[in-house]
């Protein structure tokens, strides 16, 4: 496991590259690493590398929704490791570049792990997944299908109890993250208190909750507002509008 200095992969990024000219994205590359989802996926390494979590050689991190492979670019540099990534979309067409093993898998249904060597994924990551899952149930099950014992999975998802839903929602408002038809498919809302309880009942043992970011991304340019958002999502996540949580297979 390495340091890694994230402005520069990101200048010598083929993959940002073509999300840039994909999107018409024109943000420089610090603007970049300060918004979604590259902000969310760095708070998710720093927080792994806090807590020490070993992964060897041999070993295989597999990033479920992956969609164009841009947290698996983000980890390479970081972790040594066999990178797998799935999604529901034909990646290596459109993108024949990337270096990470990748598989085109509905994960709704519960063949995918069939895919990848039962019981040798040491870190599973799914970031914005299971939000879109009818059956969350048969999901986790096939994630605990894949993972090694004692590997570790990384969730993270909109929180239903954000302080800004705790605060709209009582004077009418629609709670954001929710949908009233089917536009990108969230169709389970979780609070940390209950995804928790949700990890725990499939056998998992909580090793982390923090927030993403308690003040709204356009904040977090200013130094000390990015200092003081991260110590209150550490602290409090349940008023983040997205909340992170690490898990491990004990069953």
């Amino acid at each position: 496991m390495q340091n890694c200095n994230y402005l520069d992969i990101l200048n010598d990024d083929k993959v940002l590259d073509f999300i840039k000219i994909k999107y018409q994205n024109k943000k420089s590359t610090r603007e970049i690493l300060l918004s979604d989802p590259y902000y969310r996926f760095i708070r998710i390494i720093t927080l792994l590398k806090k807590m020490k979590i070993a992964v060897k050689k041999e070993d295989t991190w597999l990033d479920l929704g992956c969609h164009h492979g841009q947290f698996l670019n983000l980890i390479g540099p970081s972790y040594d490791c066999n990178l797998v990534g799935m999604d529901d979309w034909k990646l290596k067409d459109a993108m024949p570049f990337v270096k990470f093993e990748y598989y085109p898998v509905d994960l709704a249904l519960a063949d995918w792990p069939e895919l990848v060597k039962k019981r040798t994924v040491q870190i599973l990551s799914a970031l914005e997944v299971i939000e879109h899952m009818i059956d969350t149930d048969q999901f986790v099950e096939s994630c605990k299908a894949a993972l090694s014992v004692d590997g570790y999975i990384v969730f993270s998802t909109p929180n239903i109890n954000s302080l800004r839903n705790r605060v709209m929602v009582p004077f009418g408002a629609y709670p954001a993250y929710m949908e009233f038809r089917n536009i990108i498919h969230h169709v389970r809302l979780f609070n940390p208190k209950i995804l928790i309880q949700f990890l725990t009942s499939h056998g998992f043992i909580i090793e982390k909750c923090i927030g993403v970011s308690f003040l709204p991304e356009k904040l977090l340019r200013y130094s000390i507002l990015k200092f003081i958002s991260e110590k209150l999502a550490d602290w409090l996540p349940s008023f983040c509008g997205n909340f992170i949580i690490i898990a491990k297979n004990v069953a």
